[in-house]
């Protein structure tokens, strides 16, 4: 199934998984995942579940869940049960929306976000 995968530092990129646990453990390295479902759209947000306990690096800020998200993480479709391949017209809006990468910086005890704006815009 086509999933957007988004890393750290780096640029969303599509990306076709078997629709199986064993492979969301291995695209984003972990043992545990989560998925949340912040959008109106039929698309779910798939994460580490502990990731904000790992060392791993900060991807993204997700304002409607209020939190960053660390590791990587990926969006996929929604099926009557289970997840599906997201659709093209989600695929654009997403990767639209997470191209730019964001870099994390602790300052005066609280955190900044800061936009990496490489120019390029996705295809």
């Amino acid at each position: 199934m086509k999933v957007l995968l988004i890393k750290p530092m780096e640029h969303p990129q599509v990306v076709d998984i078997e629709n199986s646990l064993k492979e969301f453990y291995r695209i984003l390295d972990c043992d545990c995942i989560t998925a949340t479902y912040p959008w109106e759209e039929r698309a779910a947000l798939v994460t580490d579940d502990n990731g904000l306990f790992t060392e791993k690096s900060f991807s993204r800020y997700i304002p409607e869940l209020e939190q960053p998200i660390k590791g990587n993480f990926f969006i996929c479709g929604l099926g009557e049960e289970d997840f599906a391949e997201l659709s093209q017209d989600l695929i654009r809006k997403f990767k639209e929306r997470f191209w730019v990468p964001e870099a994390f910086v602790s300052m005066f005890g609280q955190m900044a976000v800061i936009q990496m704006d490489d120019g390029t815009k996705p295809e």
